[in-house]
């Protein structure tokens, strides 16, 4: 099984990050994506992981560093994912995070519960989170446009690797003995866990999976005014988890059209989610 799924040179990308629940975001995407499919070409969507676990907290008690309130529904959210996938099939492509890890081996996740893959799988009743967890285990870690030059994951490309088949070897279950401090060795912690890293390191990534590529996309941490850029050739971008509805941003990107740095990306492939609403942090 392939863990890099690499997409083809023409029609539109949409990469959105970290919906964590949130279904009328998700709705949102939805609407965006299937506008893009319309056009000659068509579109390719790539959600960068963490599609789960959102939080349940009262409107009444809700904290302003979440952003705009929502109630977290993961079981309904799977439902529309799944579904849209089914509708374009080879063109909706879901990224493995450290959430939906949690669910196959990978370390307990304590955002909003004490367990959150524990929660979820209560909420989906047994048969349920079988067919959740057998169609996840299959999503890829990393997605690539190597004719724009971009290249897709959940968190920051802190690992090191030597080729694309490392990742495609690289065993789900964290174990005991697995540094789960981000230590400087090939880990599938380091992989989906880590924040920023330095640009050797990324660029070092980013030549190991295809010499091609230039920009890394990905999410994991808040960006709140949407997008963060700490150096090239990083661009993290938050279309949901934690921002205000004006901040939240996605990329659409023509995948004919190779991109040099993660700040021309950032400059010209960046949207806000709810163009009408207010920007809070962002200008």
């Amino acid at each position: 099984m392939s863990r890099v799924v690499e997409l083809p040179a023409e029609g539109r990308l949409i990469v959105v990050t970290d919906l964590q629940g949130n279904v009328r975001d998700f709705d949102a995407v939805e609407a965006v994506y299937e506008r893009a499919a319309r056009e000659p070409g068509g579109a390719f969507l790539v959600v960068t992981g963490d599609l789960v676990h959102g939080p349940e907290i009262p409107k009444e008690h809700w904290p302003p560093h979440l952003g705009t309130f929502y109630h977290g529904d993961s079981p309904t959210l799977l439902e529309r994912a799944r579904a849209l996938e089914a509708r374009h099939p080879g063109r909706v492509h879901f990224l493995i995070g450290n959430h939906e890890h949690a669910h196959i081996g990978g370390p307990v996740v304590s955002k909003f519960f004490p367990n959150e893959a524990e929660r979820l799988e209560e909420l989906l009743g047994p048969s349920r989170a079988e067919a959740f967890k057998t169609w996840m285990v299959q999503w890829p870690f990393v997605a690539i446009a190597p004719s724009a030059g971009i290249c897709m994951m959940h968190a920051a490309p802190h690992v090191a690797i030597e080729g694309r088949g490392d990742l495609d070897r690289l065993p789900l279950i964290v174990t005991d003995e697995d540094d789960l401090e981000l230590e400087d060795r090939s880990t599938i912690v380091a992989l989906l866990w880590a924040r920023s890293t330095s640009t050797e390191r990324a660029r070092a990534f980013l030549r190991a999976v295809d010499p091609r590529l230039m920009v890394a996309v990905y999410g994991h941490d808040v960006a709140h005014t949407g997008y963060a850029i700490d150096r090239e050739p990083l661009l993290c971008i938050s279309s949901s988890f934690g921002c205000f509805d004006g901040d939240k941003l996605y990329l659409d990107w023509d995948l004919s059209d190779f991109a040099e740095s993660a700040n021309e990306v950032a400059e010209r492939g960046l949207r806000p989610l709810y163009p009408n609403a207010t920007p809070i942090h962002r200008r």
